[in-house]
C-alpha cells in the first residue's frame, strides 16, 4: 500500500473517532437538557470528562452519583471524627475545669454531642441541594426529605437534654423533697414527641402540618383507647404534684397494691415502691388518686411518733396498798428510782384509798415522763379504759417516741412495754392472757398432787 492510500485511510479513522465522540458528547448534552436543572459545575466538568472519553450517559450518571456519595459519605465521616474525637473533647475538658454544675449535667444529658450532630446532618443536606442537582429529581427530593426528617428527630433530642437538664438542676434545690417536677417534664417530652412526629410525617408527605392536626381530630376517639393509661396517669401526676399528696422519699403503705416502703421515683405512668423487704412494687400512678394509701410524712416531719398499747390487768390482783408494797416498791431496784414521785402523783389522783393499781398507772406515768427518748411535749399519759371486759382492767399507755425511724422507734416502744410487763409483778399486778396448754397442764398437776 503507498504511503497515499495509507495516509487516506489514517484519516478516515480519525474522522470517524471525532464524529463518535461528538456523537456522545451530544448525547450527553441532549442528556443534561432532559434533567431540566444545571449540575453543579465541577459535577459537570466530571461528568462531560466522562463523556469525552466514550462513557454513556447512563454509565456517566451512575458514576458520578457514585462518586458523589461516596464523597459525601467521606466528608460527614471525616466531620463526625473530629467532632467526636477534637470537639467533644474540648468540651469535656472545659467542662471538668468550670465550677459551674449546669455544663456538668448537659455533659452528662449528652446536650453536646447531640446538638453538633446537626453539622454532619446539615453537611448532609447542603450537598444533596448543591452537589446532586441535575440527577433525578425524585431520588434528591427523598434524600432531602429524609435528611430533614433526621433533622427535627435530633432536635428533638436536644430538647429532651434540655428537660432532663432542668429536672436534674431541680432536683438539687431544697423544694424538690417537697415536690417533683418529673411528672411535668415528661408531660413536655410527650407534648414534643407528639410535634415532632406531625413535622416529620408533614414533612415526608410534603404537606401542611396544620392540615395534619385537623385530620387527626377524627382520630381523638382511637388514640384515647389507644393511650388510654398514659392519659389517666397525666391527669394523675398533674393531681398528684397540685396537691402534694406524695413525694420521692415518703413512706407509703398501699395494702391493695402489696406497697409499704419508700417512695423512690414518681413518673407518668407509675410510682416506685422500694418496701422494707427490699422488694420493688410498681403503681400505677392513676391509683393513687383512685384508691387509698397511708403517708407517713406527716408523721416523719411531726416532732414525734405516736404509739399506743393496751394491756389488761386481771381485776383478782387489784388491791388496797399497805406499807409492806410501799416498802417493797421504794426496795426494788427498778422501781426504787421513781418510787416517792409515784406515791405522790397516786395520792394526789387517788387521794381516798390508795391501790396497788392506782401505785401502778402513776408509776408507769411517772416513768413515761421521764423516759428519755420521749417527747414530753406531747400528750402523753398512763389511763384506764372505759370499759372493764371479761379481759379485765384496760391499761392504755399513750406517747410520742422522738425517733421515728422504724427501727429506732421500735426500739423505744418495746423498752416502754417490756418495762410495763416486766414491773407489774412489784404491784402485785397480774396481766390478764387467756389460758395457755401450760397453765392448763400445771392446774391438773396441781390438783392430782393436792388429791
Amino acid at each position: 500500500m503507498d504511503p497515499y492510500t495509507l495516509f487516506e485511510n489514517m484519516l478516515a479513522a480519525d474522522t470517524a473517532s471525532l464524529a463518535a465522540a461528538d456523537s456522545t458528547l451530544t448525547a450527553h448534552l441532549q442528556a443534561a437538557a432532559e434533567t431540566h436543572q444545571t449540575k453543579f459545575w465541577l459535577v459537570e466538568n466530571f461528568w462531560n470528562w466522562l463523556g469525552s472519553h466514550g462513557v454513556g450517559p447512563g454509565w456517566s450518571d451512575g458514576i458520578t452519583f457514585l462518586c458523589l456519595c461516596l464523597a459525601l459519605a467521606f466528608t460527614v465521616w471525616v466531620v463526625d471524627r473530629i467532632i467526636s474525637r477534637f470537639v467533644i473533647g474540648f468540651i469535656k475538658q472545659r467542662v471538668l475545669n468550670s465550677k459551674t454544675d449546669i455544663d456538668d449535667i448537659l455533659f452528662r444529658r449528652k446536650f453536646f454531642g447531640r446538638l453538633l450532630y446537626l453539622v454532619p446532618l446539615g453537611i448532609v443536606l447542603f450537598g444533596i441541594t448543591i452537589f446532586f442537582r441535575g440527577f433525578d429529581p425524585s431520588l434528591i427530593l427523598a434524600a432531602r426529605l429524609i435528611t430533614r426528617s433526621a433533622i427535627i428527630f435530633t432536635l428533638l433530642l436536644v430538647c429532651f437534654s434540655l428537660l432532663d437538664t432542668l429536672n436534674d438542676l431541680y432536683q438539687r434545690r431544697p423544694e424538690a423533697q417537697r415536690r417533683s417536677i418529673k411528672g411535668y417534664i415528661q408531660i413536655c417530652k410527650i407534648f414534643l414527641t407528639f410535634l415532632a412526629v406531625i413535622l416529620i410525617i408533614a414533612t415526608l408527605l410534603q404537606k401542611n402540618p396544620t392540615t395534619l392536626l385537623v385530620g387527626l381530630g377524627a382520630a381523638a376517639a382511637v388514640l384515647s383507647l389507644v393511650f388510654k393509661d398514659t392519659l389517666l396517669g397525666l391527669v394523675a401526676s398533674i393531681q398528684l404534684s397540685a396537691q402534694d399528696m406524695v413525694r420521692p422519699g415518703d413512706w407509703i403503705e398501699m395494702p391493695s397494691k402489696g406497697a409499704d416502703g419508700t417512695v423512690l421515683d414518681i413518673n407518668l405512668n407509675s410510682v416506685k415502691v422500694r418496701n422494707w423487704d427490699n422488694t420493688i412494687t410498681m403503681i400505677p400512678i392513676y391509683s393513687m388518686v383512685t384508691e387509698a394509701f397511708i403517708n407517713w410524712r406527716g408523721m416523719e416531719t411531726s416532732d414525734g411518733r405516736r404509739f399506743v398499747r393496751h394491756f389488761y390487768i386481771d381485776m383478782g390482783s387489784v388491791r388496797f396498798a399497805d406499807q409492806e408494797l410501799l416498802q417493797q416498791i421504794a426496795a426494788h431496784p427498778a422501781t426504787a428510782p421513781l418510787a416517792e414521785a409515784s406515791l405522790e402523783l397516786a395520792r394526789a389522783s387517788s387521794p381516798d384509798n390508795l391501790t396497788n393499781l392506782a401505785l401502778f398507772r402513776a408509776h408507769i406515768e411517772t416513768y413515761l415522763f421521764r423516759h428519755p427518748r420521749l417527747n414530753h411535749d406531747l400528750l402523753t399519759y398512763a389511763r384506764y379504759m372505759p370499759d372493764i371486759t371479761e379481759r379485765g382492767i384496760g391499761l392504755e399507755v399513750y406517747a410520742f417516741s422522738k425517733e421515728k425511724s422504724p427501727y429506732d422507734f421500735d426500739s423505744v416502744h418495746r423498752s416502754v412495754v417490756e418495762y410495763v410487763i416486766a414491773s407489774a409483778p412489784v404491784f402485785g399486778i397480774r396481766m390478764f392472757q387467756n389460758p395457755s396448754g401450760a397453765d392448763i397442764a400445771d392446774a391438773l398437776q396441781g390438783l392430782t398432787h393436792h388429791a
